[in-house]
């Protein structure tokens, strides 16, 4: 469940990522997930960085994705604007 929601595959966008749990991601997929969000944020605007989870976060326990190695930050900071 999210945010009090089940069965979130029904409404939820999923974007994977090739990569483990203990290598780093690389710069050309942040670059690309950073990308992609901005064109789905433009067109779906109450998805907010608040609402942008990892499997982890949905199945704590069952799924491990995309793991310890995901910077999280840098993310973020791409997505608010701070290119």
């Amino acid at each position: 469940s999210f945010q009090g929601r089940s069965r979130c595959n029904d409404y939820a966008i999923g974007i994977e990522l090739e990569g483990t749990d203990t290598l780093p991601y690389t710069d050309a997929q942040y670059q690309a997930l950073g990308e992609l969000t901005d064109f789905i944020t433009r067109y779906y605007p109450r998805i907010t960085l608040g609402r942008i989870v990892g499997h982890n976060d949905i199945a704590p326990g069952r799924k491990t994705d995309p793991g310890a190695a995901f910077d999280w930050a840098r993310y973020r900071m791409r997505v608010a604007g701070f290119k």
